[in-house]
């Protein structure tokens, strides 16, 4: 079943207000001035210890092969086009004479540059699928991660900034795992090897090669803490971008029945425009980098061979010995360019893992015991004692206040009260996706924060008032209720949710394809389908939090008769703003507040007058 990512839930205040806090503390961030947060993805690598093994070897033998080959290339100078004097002695001394078989010294020549190049493609494989694997792998660490977080830090992070980690910033990591490292240890290996061999052929234009290096390496060091700077607020930009793209589609039609899509246009192009400024700069720097590595380098290396021209002529040295050089000093030039170059590739992947390192380490505020508690097929008895809880993200405001009441199993409870009393609060802390600040909920008299939230979470079926639905088929959405469940028992669920007629006439019947987060359906659709998902879990507790809301009178009607069948011998509670589909609770708790303010059922709380008998007489004008 393909699940797509669901934003239903995401408060566009609380994702303003975000915008402008990550704007304020983006460079408040802990910057990555090492790549020291890359050591954090080794365990991913370690994993795979035979391509890793694979991959040292044919970097060590490509690198070598590529040193040989400037021997190659020597002899090839030397003898191949004939030689005289000291050079038709080294090719006498090789076994071959110049004159009858130079032309083994180009077949010696290809033979190494081929072996070089298979074994270079042997290594950029080998590297690749690594990093293709580390990079799934820290994907869905990321992912299984990220689903096991407490709701309060998707209260505090944007859906776009967490799937810009996700995406943007495992991508930079599969760069530097699958070619930026490679192309580093590579490079170092041969350029080093270059190095010495130069010695080994003229130690005196090896050291005027190096005295060029200053000029090349300290301004490079002092540029590519500057590429740093801008590649960090580079991404940052990009999460900005993503997340009001995010927050802009889910809400889509919201946007456009209020016209405001030039203004969301114009905030998404802000966002993007300042992406752009923050690569451009990145790039500017990168640019005088590229210059002052390749060009001043690639100058200073010719003024060497100019003196080196003069030795040959003097007789001091070969042509192949020059020829040798020259390959050397660029091989060595290149790869050192290529250490540096990576190296501002590897600083923004250590930014990347830096962001992806926090993610994963952020740890889930609901957790389960060392020692959880066992609780097999549970009663449904519900005990709420001196419950007391704030959103962590608003601290002075009470959602419950001291609130006391149990439940019986089978019993059939409504809460209601106005918007914002703390009905749904309570299904949200039953579930346990908060903890209280004080008091504690007990189900068959062991405490939920004894249980693993699994265990808990498996005792509940849950229909939301916003009935959040995903991408795929109406037997995949039913069926999400309870894995396993077999294709008989999907369409008895949804025969009593009275979803079954309505899906038989789709194209393909269950099979049709909903679209994305089932927008195809109309709302009452959607939420009978949530009805049905949460009838074939058959968990021994139900929680409806208005869910039949979005239904019509006649929908209404078959809807509560099926709850009233799957009520039976099942602790329910119910929270609903029309009374009328209370009234035939066994009890009615009424809440204003966050405090009780009333129990007891129907009839009683109409005589007792208050909160509840107001509110029943505004919808049943009772007084008539």
């Amino acid at each position: 079943m393909k699940i797509s990512n669901n934003t239903n839930n995401i408060d566009r205040s609380a994702g303003a207000q975000f915008v402008q806090d990550m704007e304020r503390d983006k460079n408040k961030r802990k910057k990555s001035r090492s790549l020291k947060p890359l050591r954090k993805i080794w365990p991913f690598i370690t994993k795979y210890p035979g391509l890793l093994g694979l991959f040292v070897f044919f970097l060590f033998t490509a690198s070598m092969t590529s040193l040989v080959m400037t021997f190659a290339f020597k002899y090839m100078l030397n003898c191949g086009f004939g030689a005289a004097g000291n050079a038709a002695n080294l090719c006498e001394i090789a076994g071959f004479n110049p004159s009858d078989g130079r032309g083994i010294y180009f077949v010696f020549f290809i033979v190494i540059t081929s072996l070089g190049a298979l074994l270079g493609a042997a290594r950029f494989y080998t590297i690749s699928i690594l990093g293709q694997r580390v990079v799934t792998d820290l994907r869905t660490a990321l992912y299984n991660h990220i689903t096991g977080l407490s709701p309060v830090f998707f209260e505090k992070v944007r859906t776009g900034e967490v799937l810009s980690r996700l995406t943007t910033d495992t991508m930079l990591v599969e760069t530097v795992v699958g070619s930026s490292m490679s192309i580093a240890l590579r490079s170092i290996v041969t350029g080093v090897g270059a190095l010495v061999i130069m010695f080994v052929v003229s130690w005196k234009l090896a050291l005027m090669v190096l005295a060029i290096g200053p000029f090349i390496i300290i301004p490079a060091i002092v540029l590519g803490k500057r590429v740093r700077k801008y590649s960090r607020e580079g991404q940052d930009n990009l999460a900005t971008a993503s997340a009001r793209a995010v927050e802009t589609l889910s809400s889509i039609q919201t946007v456009q029945a209020f016209t405001q899509e030039d203004t969301e246009r114009t905030r998404f192009a802000e966002a993007a425009e300042n992406t752009y400024q923050s690569q451009k700069s990145r790039l500017a720097v990168r640019s005088v980098m590229t210059f002052i590595m390749f060009g001043l380098g690639q100058a200073g290396v010719i003024c060497v061979l100019w003196y080196g021209a003069n030795q040959a002529a003097a007789g001091k040295m070969s042509p192949g010995d020059i020829g040798q050089f020259a390959v050397l000093s660029v091989m060595a030039m290149v790869n050192f360019g290529f250490v540096i170059t990576t190296w501002t590739d590897l600083l923004r992947a250590a930014g990347a893992s830096e962001r992806i390192v926090e993610l994963l380490g952020e740890v889930p505020q609901i957790t389960a015991p060392e020692n959880p508690a066992v609780l097999v097929n549970a009663k449904g008895a519900i005990d709420v004692q001196d419950l007391t809880f704030s959103y962590p993200t608003r601290q002075d405001e009470t959602a419950l206040d001291h609130v006391n009441f149990s439940v019986k199993p089978g019993e059939t409870v409504a809460l209601v009260g106005p918007s914002g009393a703390g009905k749904t609060t309570m299904f949200q802390l039953l579930l346990r996706f908060y903890d209280p600040q004080s008091g504690q909920i007990k189900i068959d008299g062991i405490a939920i924060k004894d249980l693993a939230p699994e265990t808990l979470r498996q005792q509940f079926a849950f229909v939301q008032q916003a009935t959040p639905l995903f991408s795929g088929s109406a037997m995949d959405n039913i069926r999400y209720g309870r894995a396993g469940a077999s294709d008989d028992e999907v369409v008895a669920a949804a025969k009593a949710a009275y979803a079954h007629d309505f899906i038989m006439k789709l194209p393909d019947g269950y099979d049709t394809d909903l679209g994305e987060k089932a927008l195809t359906l109309s709302g009452g659709q959607q939420q009978r389908i949530a009805i049905a998902r949460a009838i074939l879990r058959d968990a021994p507790i139900l929680l409806l939090d208005e869910a039949t809301s979005a239904l019509d009178a006649e929908s209404e009607r078959a809807v509560q008769n099926a709850f009233a069948v799957l009520s039976k011998d099942r602790t329910t509670l119910v929270i609903a703003h029309r009374l009328a589909t209370v009234k035939k609770a066994d009890r009615i708790i009424v809440l204003e507040d966050g405090k009780i303010v009333g129990q007891g059922t129907h009839s009683e709380l109409v005589k007792r007058g208050g909160l509840y008998a107001r509110l029943a007489e505004l919808q049943f004008n009772l007084e008539d």
